[in-house]
């Protein structure tokens, strides 16, 4: 009998599943398919005025337990009785990598990144035992809400009728984020790549009516997220070139003042709207392009201006050189001639290659400088401080991503390492750790980087199915570069019930990251650039030189946070008592 008592206690324990559970994780945790719920904890979010701040509810059940899973409600509510709207709410879906990105730390698998509205389907998990589904809750702090802790609670139920609750807590900073990010961007997403991904018809000039209206969904998503998108359509000269200022007014209007979008690239293409704008056309296309900057300084907007042109990116060799500084040299004239302001953004390092190249030292007013390039110059022993050298001379320096890209440099001082963990350029790919969206602004402080480019954020191989595929860009055939160029999920009629641009967990960290620098402006305006440093020095000392520690960076946001309230409700005081307490 006790034999039989045994055994059945063994297959009870193996055969049955667990009971199903609901835990929570903060927004930078990447939630495994089959993971054990970590031990209880109170999960405490923090957040100033005018911030979003994410969340993850993992339910864990069945297969057959999550066939259906709804959200009962999700609540904050601070101790004065004040609640706060209610937070979007998203089904995290999961993408394959097959193959690994070259150098990846992170194992081939099944990663969280599309975040679907719980109005779209989604795909069940498929598995034996309990399987986790995580929900991800964006908890908007408008403007005006009281400082102090709000309680959340969490509810859902199961298909079975099984109902899962958690609390959480918020604590609201005294004091605000700025409504225009200061981290500046220039996310690139053309017109025909979203037309491809939807299945639209368009030759290249006039966008149909259902073509603009989901251009302004994907403006809308990435300005919702901090992030500027390089043009908007409603902004373009007309298809023969003409400019309606009204129109494009409106158009810059909405962008900068309604969307506070930081950036907007003034329309100038080499071959459009002019044929010869260096030449023949020079006059019009200089009179064109000051139109466009006098709409900015209309609109209070001027310093938000500046052009980037695809045929200029990255220039490699002697012809391309000499065409950026002939474009530069217009550039330059506009501004004398019209009295405005055109700063050239150019993706490139002050230092070129070889010598014999000359210089764009006077043609480029914005570089953007590969990651590696940054360590390069500025950290490595053998650099030149260029970069240093062109803020001096009044010009801005941005940074970008793209690939795997480390330097030989730094190869070698690093000791050639076969797998990226940790003290190397940050690298946007999905099976890379997620503090590698989130660590560049805490290095941007240390070399007065203003801004970053990406160069796409709805790329993809022709054929694949990026809702399944995270392989997304492919060299040679062999190399596949997992995540890289796409940001966004594109849903459609077919698949989704409906046109429109899903978010993906890591355009969300980019969007955590925008966050943190306003921290940490914010803490040097309060003149706090001293503390702020010693902080920072704790886990990021530079792009060859930091470390795969999410708790220390969240720490480190702690801190400054503290600094900057602390900092700001002395100043509000100080304040009242000079003019006079109401």
């Amino acid at each position: 009998m006790r034999l039989f008592a045994a055994a059945f206690a063994l297959f009870s324990a193996v055969s049955l599943p667990a009971k199903p559970a609901l835990w929570l994780a903060d927004g930078m945790t990447r939630v495994a398919r089959v993971e054990k719920a970590p031990p209880p904890r109170e999960l405490t979010l923090h957040a100033a005025r005018g911030e979003w701040e994410p969340l993850q509810a993992v339910v864990s059940a069945t297969t057959q337990q999550l066939t259906r899973v709804n959200v009962d409600a999700v609540t904050l509510t601070h101790s004065s009785g004040v609640s706060l709207p209610a937070p979007r709410i998203y089904h995290e879906h999961y993408v394959r990598v097959t193959q690994s990105t070259p150098m990846a730390p992170l194992p081939p698998g099944e990663f969280p990144d599309a975040l679907l509205p719980l109005d779209m389907p989604a795909d069940p998990p498929s598995g034996e035992g309990n399987l986790n589904q995580p929900f991800w809750i964006d908890i908007f702090v408008p403007y005006g809400s009281p400082a102090g802790d709000y309680k959340g609670h969490v509810s859902f139920t199961l298909a079975d009728d099984t109902r899962l609750t958690a609390t959480f807590g918020l604590r609201v900073w005294n004091f605000d984020l700025p409504v225009v990010p200061r981290l500046r961007s220039s996310m690139m997403t053309t017109p025909r790549r979203v037309a491809q991904a939807h299945g639209l018809v368009y030759d290249g000039a006039r966008i149909s009516l259902e073509h603009a209206q989901l251009l302004n969904q994907y403006y809308d998503l990435l300005a919702e997220n901090r992030l500027s998108i390089d043009q908007v359509h409603g902004a373009l000269p007309e298809p023969d070139g003409r400019l309606n200022e009204e129109k494009i007014e409106r158009a810059l209007r909405k962008h900068l003042l309604h969307r506070h979008a930081s950036t907007i690239s003034i329309p100038i293409w080499p071959d459009w709207p002019f044929k010869d704008p260096l030449g023949a056309d020079r006059e019009a296309a200089m009179k064109h392009v000051a139109a466009y900057a006098k709409i900015l300084d209309k609109i209070h907007c001027a310093g938000r201006g500046y052009v980037i042109m695809g045929d200029l990116d990255e220039p490699n060799d002697a012809d391309a050189y000499a065409t950026v500084r002939r474009w530069g040299e217009f550039f330059n004239e506009v501004e004398q001639k019209h009295g405005v302001r055109v700063p050239l953004l150019v993706t490139e390092q002050p230092a070129p290659e070889k010598a014999a190249w000359g210089n764009l030292h006077g043609a480029v007013d914005i570089w953007s400088v590969l990651m590696g390039d940054v360590w390069k110059d500025m950290e490595w022993a053998g650099g030149s401080h260029d970069i240093a050298f062109r803020r001096k001379k009044g010009d801005e320096v941005w940074a970008y991503a793209a690939l795997v890209q480390m330097p030989d440099e730094w190869d070698r001082s690093h000791g050639s390492p076969r797998v990226l963990k940790h003290s190397h350029p940050p690298v946007w790919c999905t099976d890379f750790p997620a503090i590698n969206h989130r660590i560049a602004p805490w290095l941007f402080l240390r070399h007065g980087i203003t801004g970053f480019t990406y160069w796409d954020t709805l790329y993809y191989v022709d054929g694949l199915d990026v809702w399944h595929d995270a392989g997304t860009f492919h060299i040679a055939g062999d190399q596949i570069y997992n995540g890289d160029g796409l940001f966004i999920y594109p849903a459609t009629k077919k698949n989704h019930g409906r046109d429109a641009p899903v978010a993906s967990i890591r355009l969300k960290w980019l969007r955590e990251s925008i966050d943190d620098y306003d921290y940490l402006m914010l803490a040097r305006e309060l003149g706090l650039d001293e503390q702020t440093r010693a902080i920072i020095d704790t886990f990021a000392r530079g792009f060859g030189d930091w470390d795969d520690n999410l708790p220390a960076l969240h720490d480190a946001r702690l801190q400054i946070a503290r600094l900057v309230e602390k900092a700001t409700v002395r100043r509000q005081t100080a304040s009242v008592q000079k003019g006079g307490a109401p």
